[in-house]
């Protein structure tokens, strides 16, 4: 765990700006999916200049919607110190209400723009997995979004450390924390349980989304249909990595609410999918 990547000095006053892991892993994965998105887009035939104007309206709505649903998600931890919300340096975005924000945020920007909107949709998911597999990079830096306790034999297990502030009192890692409040470490103990690395296999699932939907990129038989995919495929790799996630509440059902949601996204979108692909029955190029 690495929280603090490095800090720059500012002359002349002794002081410095940290430059936290969660937020410089999201700057990456915004350079990566800008990057990805633009060779695609002029490959597809839109202005690669469009793309980064695009990217930026996007990552803004998809942090403000992946923090809100995270805040509404943990809110119990927010309604003390309501600013405690801001600190988005700190972790703490949820996918699904990032991806809701994002879409609404390009679906609202191509119409006004003019740009064919399912068209630019899926060029923005078919690079949006590599984004998010940077993201979960920062996660496991930054010690959130921890797993459940498994067995130390485990090869791949991992333990994050006791971390302590200036005058010496725990502040985290966030799972250190998490076991510490449950008793299951004490105040002496260095390391937390060791856990399952979720972090690295939502990374890992993400980029095997990315080249899953880049090899099906070209069997696509109308626009859309990329986003449809990325989507399935998402939701179920989000659906599986749940079961080895700790830092999620369950709801009635046993279920976590991004496990509800996977399930009614991957319903949704095969629906879709296979209602489109009957439509397009007897068609042979892309519509």
């Amino acid at each position: 765990m690495i929280r603090t990547l490095f800090e720059i000095p500012i002359p002349f006053t002794g002081m410095s700006i940290p430059i936290y892991a969660y937020g410089f892993m999201l700057m990456v994965g915004f350079l990566v999916v800008m990057y990805v998105a633009r060779n695609k887009g002029k490959s597809e035939g839109l202005n690669p200049e469009d793309i980064s104007n695009l990217g930026l309206y996007t990552i803004f709505a998809g942090i403000l919607g992946g923090r809100t649903f995270y805040v509404i998600q943990n809110f119990d931890s927010y309604k003390h110190n309501i600013l405690d919300a801001f600190k988005i340096y700190e972790g703490g975005l949820v996918f699904y209400g990032g991806l809701m924000a994002s879409i609404a945020a390009i679906v609202v920007y191509s119409r006004i723009r003019k740009f064919p909107v399912l068209k630019t949709i899926d060029i923005i998911a078919f690079a949006f997995a590599l984004g998010v597999a940077c993201g979960r990079i920062g996660c496991f830096l930054n010690g959130c979004c921890w797993g459940d306790v498994c067995s130390s034999g485990l090869p791949w297990a991992v333990s994050f450390p006791k971390s302590v502030d200036v005058n010496l009192m725990i502040d985290g890692s966030p799972v250190f924390l998490h076991h510490l409040g449950k008793g299951l470490v004490g105040v002496s103990d260095t390391h937390s349980l060791p856990v399952h690395p979720t972090q690295i296999y939502s990374m890992l699932g993400n980029i095997s989304i990315f080249f899953i939907i880049r090899a099906f990129f070209k069997h696509r038989r109308r626009d859309g249909e990329v986003t449809l995919m990325f989507c399935c495929l998402y939701s179920i790799m989000r659906f599986t990595v749940e079961i080895f996630r700790d830092d999620n509440p369950l709801l009635f059902d046993g279920m976590t609410i991004s496990q509800n949601v996977s399930i009614l996204v991957l319903i949704a979108v095969v629906a879709l999918f296979v209602i489109g692909r009957i439509r397009l029955k007897g068609q042979t190029k892309l519509s």
